[in-house]
């Protein structure tokens, strides 16, 4: 059994790790369309997320920019389900509607509670940094972090060393003392491996772990963590 090393911080992601990010963006899209008198079925979510893994992957292989993404999907979903709209009003009135909506990670205040009393905790996240806070205010989350790290503050997205970088330089702290925690291989494990920082993958659905990037921790529930540092 591998022997915990001691860290002094940790960088957390937040959707699909601190936070679930389906049904949070569920509910925002069915009050999208109801803000925008425009028929809504339960499919449209499917469509919606199917789309956003096509873009969301282009991105995690850095071909495409968070913003990219914000104003490609709308188009994509309204066109594939056959809905004449305005599809950036949609999305402006999606993402204030996501603003408002956190569903936390199973787990994951009590996990943090317990972190925070042992180190310093910081989001790492692709995204609005506004939007962030407000949804880790809404799950009780947003007080154990010592500072928000998220895309359009940082100038940088993830899997960059740009974002990792700059990550560490606000935090004062070196790749040696840090442990990423995320649910993303591409984004967030192979993101911290080109800096130099030990990488523990949130892996929920036990899905096979690549040969590449080594992982220095695996777990299947955010509860295991204050265990196994």
């Amino acid at each position: 059994m591998q022997h915990a090393k001691r860290y002094k911080a940790l960088l957390l992601d937040v959707d699909n790790t601190l936070l679930s990010f389906r049904p949070s963006s569920e509910a925002a899209l069915r009050k999208a369309f109801q803000i925008h008198h425009l028929p809504y079925e339960d499919v449209y979510y499917e469509v919606f997320y199917w789309v956003g893994e096509v873009l969301w992957e282009q991105q995690r292989r850095e071909r495409l920019s968070v913003d990219e993404i914000r104003t490609l999907i709308f188009p994509r979903l309204l066109s594939a389900i056959g809905i004449e709209a305005d599809g950036n009003a949609l999305s402006d009135t999606f993402h204030l509607q996501l603003h408002e909506e956190a569903v936390p990670e199973p787990g994951a205040v009590e996990t943090i509670a317990k972190l925070s009393e042992r180190y310093q905790l910081y989001v790492a996240s692709n995204g609005v940094l506004e939007m962030q806070r407000s949804r880790l205010e809404i799950a009780g989350l947003a007080n154990y972090f010592t500072d928000l790290f998220v895309s359009d503050d940082i100038g940088a997205e993830k899997p960059s060393e740009r974002f990792f970088h700059e990550a560490m330089r606000r935090s004062k702290t070196e790749p040696r003392e840090l442990l990423f925690v995320g649910d993303s291989i591409e984004a967030d494990m192979i993101g911290a491996a080109r800096s130099g920082i030990d990488r523990c993958w949130y892996n929920p659905q036990q899905l096979t772990a690549p040969a590449r990037p080594k992982l220095n921790y695996t777990i299947t529930a955010l509860s295991e963590l204050p265990r196994i540092l």
